[in-house]
Parts: structure tokens; C-alpha cells; sequence
């Protein structure tokens, strides 16, 4: 029976990724930034619901202007988000429409390609040294319109069972913009325990597709966590109180925390004194 369902959502999800293909590139294009925040978050919950995926949200987003995809009265919130799986996305953006950052070769992607720039990804080119400042420029300039940005800190895809150590050089966005953080971790779940059938870190889109077709009762949590300030604070300061807080929610280790103490303890071994970089928290 489960092949059947499966089936049925693999048709399903054909025919949805056309349709969505269509709005993104025929549609999107002639609507407002408010309308296509509107239509996204409308569009957005459709695929993890295909795919049998019940998504749960725990907390809310303070500002409604944000939650509806544009705030009018101040800048968009910079979203810290751990990665597991391509339902990610969709599931994020039916929370709080953002614009994503990505790496470059998504772009090029076919159908999914053309899909995500017509959304408003903003892309990254990790072979040139100085795309990492760029990216947060265009970031910053993002976030003053009102508009919510979200990056994955991580990095990479991650297994769906831990955090992994975060990068702190997005983080700098949001000074600049007077933006809060907005910490939000994603949990996958099969019988109320964490799950890793959706994570693609180590297998192809195709083979996670199947995995969670035929996976019946998967589930999708959410926790939207306190915004964080970010007047004074620079980026490794705002990438380890990220870590705490999501590693706290999701209780697993704080990968970010131990990742710092190592390097402190280099640090120290080497007689090195480095005063102005935040202490990690102790475990």
C-alpha cells in the first residue's frame, strides 16, 4: 500500500513542480515585493504536504510584517537556520517568506534553477575570495528594504541528528542593516523520534525523494527562538549566541562552542593572546 501512496505523491509532486515552475517565472515577475512574499508563503506549504510531511511550529515570528514577508516599519530579520534537507526551504518559507542565500550553481540548475531566481535567491561564487563580503553586502542592502534574508550557517546540508559547527561570516549582515537574528531550527521526525530520512548529506536528491515518499508518518518541527540584537556585537560573538540558543532548543551539542574553545586552547598553547574574540561558553 505505502508503494501506491508513494506513487501517487511522486505524480502529485511532478505536476505541483510544474504548476510552481509556471507562477514562479510567469507570475512572480509582474507581482509586488508584498504579493510575492504573499503568493510564496502560500505556494510553499504545498510540498511538504505532497510529500506526506506534517510540519509543527513552535514559537512565532514577533513582527507581522515580517511573518507576512515585508516589514514596513524597519528592517527584515536575518534568519540563522540549521540545513537538512531540500523540504527546508519550503517549509521555512511558509513561515516567513526570505530570500535565501545559495551557492552559485544552483542558478543553473534546471527547472529548480530557474525557480530560485525568480524567488530572489541571493547566490554565493565560493571560488572567488572576495564573494563572501559581496554576498553580505547585497545581504545588508536586502535587509534594510524590509525584507527577511535566511542563510544556513552551517554551511552545508548537515545529517538532521546534529549541529554542525557554524560559520561566522554571514553573520556580519545584519550590523549593518540594524537588523535583529532570528535563530530557527528544523527537526525531523518518524514516531516522535528524530529522523535522518530527510537529509540529503550524503545521498542524491533522487534517493531522499524516495526515502520520504515511501516513509509514511514523518513529520517536520519547527522552533522559531527569540530575536537576538545585533548593535555592537560582531560576527564569531553572534555565530556562537546562535549556536547556543538553536543547540539548546534542538538538545543536541554545541558544535560552534567546542569548535571555539579548541581554537582558544591553540590559541593559548601557542602563547597567542587574542582579547577581543568572544570566550565560547562553557558546557
Amino acid at each position: 500500500m505505502r508503494y501506491i501512496v508513494g506513487g501517487v505523491r511522486f505524480f502529485m509532486l511532478f505536476l505541483l513542480t510544474i504548476f510552481i515552475f509556471i507562477a514562479a517565472c510567469c507570475v512572480l515577475p509582474c507581482l509586488s515585493r508584498r504579493g510575492r512574499a504573499w503568493l510564496i508563503k502560500n505556494l510553499a506549504p504545498t510540498i511538504p504536504w505532497v510529500l506526506g510531511v506534517k510540519v509543527t511550529v513552535k514559537g512565532r515570528v514577533p513582527d507581522a510584517g515580517a511573518a507576512a514577508g515585508v516589514r514596513a516599519d524597519g528592517p527584515g530579520y536575518l534568519v540563522a537556520a540549521n540545513h537538512i534537507s531540500f523540504m527546508d526551504i519550503f517549509i521555512l518559507d511558509s513561515i516567513l517568506p526570505v530570500r535565501f542565500i545559495a551557492k552559485k550553481e544552483i542558478g543553473s540548475w534546471p527547472v529548480f534553477g530557474a525557480i530560485s531566481n525568480h524567488v530572489g535567491t541571493i547566490y554565493i561564487d565560493r571560488s572567488r575570495k572576495r564573494a563572501v563580503l559581496e554576498v553580505a553586502e547585497s545581504m545588508a542592502a536586502a535587509l534594510r528594504e524590509g525584507t527577511n534574508v535566511l542563510f544556513f550557517p552551517e554551511g552545508t546540508t548537515g545529517p538532521g541528528t546534529r549541529l554542525l559547527p557554524f560559520y561566522a561570516n554571514l553573520f556580519a549582515a545584519a550590523e549593518p542593516a540594524a537588523a535583529d537574528l532570528l535563530p530557527v531550527t528544523v527537526r525531523y521526525t518518524l514516531k516522535g523520534e528524530t529522523s535522518d530520512i530527510p537529509s540529503y548529506a550524503k545521498l542524491t536528491l533522487w534517493e531522499v525523494l524516495k526515502r520520504i515518499v515511501f516513509t509514511p508518518g514523518l513529520g517536520a518541527e519547527v522552533t522559531i527562538l527569540d530575536p537576538i540584537p545585533t548593535a555592537g556585537r560582531e560576527r564569531r560573538e553572534l555565530a556562537l549566541e546562535a549556536s547556543r540558543v538553536m543547540s539548546g532548543a534542538l538538545g543536541w551539542p554545541d558544535a560552534t562552542a567546542l569548535k571555539e574553545r579548541e581554537r582558544e586552547a591553540r590559541l593559548e598553547a601557542a602563547g597567542v593572546h587574542h582579547a577581543e574574540a568572544p570566550k565560547a561558553p562553557a558546557p
